[in-house]
């Protein structure tokens, strides 16, 4: 096969398939075919290699609202170019762009047995996802070196297309621990050609860790947040304090925290009822989050902050009393420990305050 021009397809959303941006994301599938936006750059980087036979692109709305039967839709629009090769995205911090990458990345893989090969940052869901099914290149959050990136992506699968005499693997595979090719680990153990014994080893590594030496474990365990569940609510709903949360951006038109669309680090509480009276005006708020296609949230921000419903239930005496204060932040590829201090935050003021309960909305 590697003697041969590779055919080489290649997925993208809407905005790096030059469809559109968000007014475009509910857009169905579409094959061109060649290269496409990034597509272009790929196929320099594969040269006499391969060729970006066809390229193709979805919305990422469509996609994340069907996603198995979109991506059995997108690997079988594909089998009439024969690929060898499979490439999607990368797909940088975007949530929707990558779990899309990821899900027809999987299927793609499991239906003509080629490889599929994405890139994501590491703050992307689609990262736990997809990893232990397809390979996952290691990317920045921005898409500032795509070509970098999509290097990284060919250079990867050449090593799994390729059989390597010399290789340490019992399989003859060519590629690497996931530190050398900068994947993420994907939870396969393989066997290797190695001089010493499994217990050489172990005491290698024991006297290096004794002795303050470098050493790097064959075996690294997953590493867990100790996440405690709330304890219940012990008195009626009826005499409860009920607060809401949200991380779909909701902010004044002025946006007077600054609070970013992605790589956001602030939240901001505001008083509901000047914030989201009954008689609202649609004009007077903005989204703070690139992550979705906030039209029908600012349409009526109650889609987004069920201010309306509450009160109904507070007036119904279903609830007890609507905490008078509207938390909002954006978690739009806002990276883990600042997610953890913000949360940390919002629930600390929440207690301070006698809130009981919160309802969280999202996106």
């Amino acid at each position: 096969m590697m003697s041969n021009e590779l055919r080489v397809v290649h997925y993208v959303n809407q905005f790096f398939g030059q469809q559109g941006g968000e007014d475009m994301a509910g857009m169905q599938f579409v094959v061109k075919e060649g290269p496409v936006g990034p597509g272009i750059a790929l196929e320099r980087i594969l040269g006499a290699r391969g060729k970006v036979v066809a390229t193709l692109i979805c919305g990422d709305n469509y996609f994340a609202e069907n996603i198995d039967r979109a991506a059995d839709e997108g690997a079988g629009l594909i089998a009439d170019f024969k690929p060898d090769v499979f490439l999607a995205g990368p797909a940088f911090e975007a949530g929707r762009y990558g779990m899309a990458c990821g899900a027809v990345s999987k299927a793609v893989a499991c239906r003509f047995g080629i490889p599929a090969i994405t890139g994501m940052a590491e703050e992307n869901p689609g990262v736990e996802l997809y990893r232990h099914d397809v390979y996952i290149v290691r990317t920045q959050r921005s898409a500032l070196k795509v070509t970098e990136n999509l290097a990284a992506m060919v250079n990867l699968a050449m090593k799994i297309l390729s059989r390597d005499e010399q290789s340490r693997l019992v399989t003859r595979e060519a590629i690497g621990r996931p530190s050398e090719d900068g994947y993420f680990a994907q939870g396969v153990i393989k066997n290797e050609y190695t001089r010493k014994t499994a217990a050489e080893r172990g005491i290698d590594m024991l006297l290096a860790k004794l002795g303050g030496g470098h050493f790097e474990t064959e075996l690294p365990l997953p590493v867990q947040s100790d996440l405690k569940p709330a304890p219940p609510i012990e008195k009626p709903l009826s005499r409860c304090e009920i607060a809401l949360v949200s991380d779909g951006g909701l902010v004044p038109k002025s946006n007077p925290h600054g609070m970013r669309g992605r790589g956001n680090l602030v939240w901001a509480a505001y008083e509901l009822d000047t914030f989201l009276p009954n008689d609202f005006s649609s004009d007077d708020y903005s989204i703070a989050h690139t992550g979705y296609y906030p039209v029908y949230v600012l349409e009526d921000p109650n889609r987004m902050v069920p201010a309306d419903i509450m009160r109904d239930l507070e007036r119904e005496g279903v609830i007890g009393k609507l905490h008078p204060f509207f938390y909002s932040t954006s978690g739009n590829g806002t990276v883990r420990n600042r997610c953890w201090e913000m949360g940390t935050e919002i629930v600390k003021n929440l207690q301070q305050r006698g809130v009981d309960g919160v309802i969280l909305t999202s996106t």
